[in-house]
């Protein structure tokens, strides 16, 4: 079978690692990071003018109609240059739960402004006791005057520059999903830093009040599922970027640190070590190529390839960052070097929609239930 890459990917893979290149050199990164952001308004209005925040939408809703294998490929990028940009929150959880809900008034409204680089999007979905499950939650819609009313708690939202949340909340015995303007006056937001510099905020909803177009789907939970499920497979993708770095970096710094006169990379053992770390990329990588073929065949195990694909990920990421630590000795954690931004990034990645435990579990369930 041919993974190959098709000329227009192939030019895609190459604009993006071209600026990746040019535009996130540790130094920019860390100047990015203490933005009041925490990451680059040029550069997302760049990826606007590139036409990257079109990619996943069809040509109907203003994009080019490109699929997971694309996105894919925005990530790995991304993942090798650590990008900040929210890309996933606002393009690829967002921005896909609004263009497959179904309601064209709200697609109308907040699509051609995400897709121009004027609207950034949040998906809240987790709170205090969620523990990862999507079917969890506490948050109250209910019906009043024609609209709506929200009451309760979204914890970890990432973006905390999203000005349109999309909220899960429960109805019944039924979890909707609702556009909510982050300006709405009974939402209130609490910004916290997370361990990779990242901004997320906590979303606290008081009689928000929505009127009934801004319901997105009354049963919403398989459309959230299955964007979440996409928007996993990107994660991955970028922390095959992030691995993949880590591995190249690594090999580059025993060329040239020295101990006993000789440079490290000579020593066999660290030599096997390096390898190691080349095989569980690759391992990643082709269980991420798994994960892409079965999103876009609409495989019968989808799930059990994305959870396979994301347990695999969160074990053997942090392992690969772990050992580019060690190889680059004690000041591999410090903050000034950048390996430890890697190590932090994968960690966040591993927790993110469930951590390598929960999708081992989660694995089991789909393949062995009965």
């Amino acid at each position: 079978m041919d993974f190959s890459l098709s000329e227009e990917q192939q030019l895609l893979k190459d604009s993006l690692e071209k600026f990746v290149a040019s535009e996130y050199s540790p130094t920019q990164r860390e100047k990015l990071l203490h933005a009041p952001a925490a990451f680059s308004a040029d550069h997302w209005q760049t990826f606007a003018e590139l036409g990257w925040l079109s990619i996943p939408f069809s040509e109907e809703q203003g994009g080019i109609g490109g699929g997971i294998v694309e996105s894919a490929i925005v990530m790995e990028a991304f993942g090798r240059g650590l990008v900040l940009e929210p890309f996933v929150d606002t393009v690829l959880l967002c921005g896909q739960v609004l263009a497959r809900s179904g309601n064209a008034s709200m697609a109308e409204q907040y699509l051609e402004p995400l897709i121009a680089g004027e609207l950034q999007g949040a998906l809240a979905w987790q709170e205090r006791q969620s523990r990862s499950s999507l079917e969890h939650c506490e948050t109250e819609a209910k019906r009043q005057d024609g609209g709506w009313l929200l009451n309760g708690e979204k914890v970890l939202v990432s973006n905390a520059a999203a000005n349109l949340l999309i909220v899960s909340a429960k109805q019944g015995d039924q979890v909707g999903l609702f556009a909510v303007p982050a300006d709405n006056p009974g939402v209130t937001l609490q910004t916290l830093k997370l361990m990779d510099g990242r901004d997320a905020m906590n979303v606290t909803l008081t009689d928000c009040q929505l009127t009934a177009e801004h319901c997105l789907q009354e049963a919403g939970l398989q459309l959230l599922q299955q964007v979440v499920d996409e928007a996993t497979v990107a994660l991955c993708a970028e922390a095959v970027g992030a691995m993949d770095y880590l591995y190249q970096a690594t090999v580059e710094y025993s060329k040239t640190r020295k101990q006993f006169g000789q440079p490290i990379g000579k020593f066999q053992a660290l030599q096997h070590r390096m390898v190691d770390m080349f095989m569980l990329t690759e391992q990643c990588r082709s269980l991420l190529v798994c994960a892409l073929c079965s999103v876009s065949d609409n495989s019968e195990t989808v799930t059990e390839d994305i959870s396979a694909l994301k347990a695999m990920v969160g074990r053997y990421g942090r392992q690969v960052a772990e050992e580019a630590v060690q190889l680059h000795g004690g000041m591999g954690v410090t903050h000034e070097m950048n390996i430890g931004h890697y190590l932090k990034r994968l960690m966040m990645i591993d927790v993110t929609f469930g951590d390598a435990d929960f999708h081992r579990r989660r694995y089991c369930n789909a393949r062995y239930a009965a």
